[in-house]
């Protein structure tokens, strides 16, 4: 089942505040993964299915789920996630090809909310709420992480993410609703333009 995704608007800059939660922003694309009645399918946010392309993420979690996040690939010297990287995963369709990027390039799912669980929609609860939800699932493998976040210090969060070359953060209200199909206020992202390659990591 796809649900389409709540999407971010941009700040005009770093920010911090108490109503809100900041996250690491993942250099990847977004992925929808839906498990219902124990079958596992993956959408890209435009409804395209990429299920095939990432069996390492086929794997079952305890009861139906359906999950948001970025699935990206990191770079084995520095530990960060590369946009052209998992690009070259979502772009392969033939099975040996799968299966050998699968071994090259493993990717890995961030998890950042969670929109159903055991058949009860979760999205007009309060994100804190969701979150804490999501923190207890428990993973498949270690192909899944949850993205972490801190409360209110985004301004803090944003200078790390920047010397570390990373693509920037996210800043949540604490208590947004999921939002499915609308570009939101409640949810900004703050770009790193010192790494921003002039590209815009949208993905059918």
């Amino acid at each position: 089942m796809f649900i389409s995704p709540m999407l971010l608007q941009t700040a005009p800059g770093p920010f911090s505040h108490s109503d809100y939660i900041f996250e690491p922003k993942i250099d990847g694309h977004r992925l929808i993964y839906s498990q219902q009645v124990g079958e596992i399918r993956l959408y890209t946010r435009h409804n395209n299915e990429c299920t095939r392309q990432y069996p390492e993420l086929q794997l079952p979690f305890d009861s139906d789920v359906i999950l948001d996040g970025e699935v990206a690939c990191a770079d084995p010297e520095t530990g960060v996630s590369d946009f052209e990287t998992v690009m070259s995963r979502f772009q392969a369709r033939r099975a040996d090809k799968v299966q050998q990027l699968t071994a090259k390039l493993p990717a890995y799912y961030a998890i950042f909310d969670i929109l159903m669980h055991k058949g009860q929609d979760l999205r007009g609860m309060p994100l804190l709420r969701r979150k804490e939800i999501l923190e207890g699932l428990s993973l498949s493998s270690g192909s899944y992480g949850v993205v972490p976040h801190i409360d209110g210090a985004g301004k803090a969060l944003f200078q790390q993410i920047r010397t570390r070359g990373m693509e920037g953060v996210v800043g949540k209200r604490k208590n947004s609703i999921y939002e499915t199909g609308r570009s939101s206020a409640a949810w900004q992202k703050i770009i790193n333009w010192t790494l921003r390659r002039g590209i815009y990591h949208g993905i059918s």
